[in-house]
């Protein structure tokens, strides 16, 4: 009876991963995508030449309420997610990844709280969002490594494009103003700051998507042991 109320308690939690993954990504990327929408027919220009960030600016981006409030809910997620992955996963490592994405989601809120236009605020934050990146993706590339990893392969694929481009984005980044330079392009062309950085919020939105997919097939799993060591002890 107790493995059986132990086993519904984790399959309370993982729903509330999956859900809560799953919300994260879907609400801030349709916050992205529609303010970059609007941006672009706007602007007449590709979307590759728009840093993501000045999609939050209230003085130019027609849609930023749209922008920040996507940020803002879809932290707030990621964080609820990582509230629930703590008490699922309790081993040591595992727990400071959790921590560390809940770091993530929080700065996210934040960023979404304080856009562009409260410049030195966003300095600070984004740079903490660029660097906790970093250290989410570094602890999960590890983790694949590591026995009973609760990292999948597809997963673990996004966390390399995430570790790559989060490190290239730290590359770019001008440390003196915590800020990038602006792009010397020419109009129509791809702003390299800006293609590495859509890229990487999109790995960071799909490595969302895979984690509450992961996370399902896992419970599957637990499941299908609940049900065999039922039918073993009748």
């Amino acid at each position: 009876m107790s493995q059986t109320i132990e086993a519904n308690k984790h399959y309370d939690l993982h729903l509330m991963i999956i859900f809560m993954s799953l919300a994260t990504a879907l609400i801030s990327g349709l916050g992205i995508s529609t303010a970059l929408i609007a941006e672009v027919a706007r602007l007449g220009v590709s979307p590759l030449s728009i840093r993501a960030d000045t999609l939050g600016d209230y003085m130019s981006s027609p849609l930023a309420i749209v922008y920040n409030m996507g940020l803002v809910i879809g932290g707030a997620c990621l964080m609820l997610s990582m509230l629930a992955r703590y008490y699922v996963f309790t081993d040591v490592y595992s727990r400071i990844i959790t921590i560390t994405g809940a770091i993530l989601g929080v700065l996210i809120v934040l960023i979404g709280i304080f856009p562009i236009n409260f410049l030195e605020q966003h300095r600070f934050f984004s740079t903490g969002y660029l660097i906790c990146t970093f250290v989410l993706h570094s602890f999960c590339f590890i983790d694949y490594f590591r026995k009973n990893s609760s990292l999948s392969t597809s997963l673990f694929g996004f966390n390399i494009i995430g570790l790559i481009f989060s490190i290239a984005l730290m590359y770019l980044l001008n440390w003196s103003t915590l800020d990038f330079d602006p792009c010397t392009h020419r109009v129509g062309d791809i702003c390299w700051v800006s293609l590495v950085m859509w890229v990487l919020t999109q790995a960071n939105i799909l490595w969302c998507v895979l984690l509450g997919l992961n996370m399902k097939k896992m419970i599957k799993f637990q499941q299908k042991q609940l049900s065999n060591l039922t039918f073993a002890s009748d």
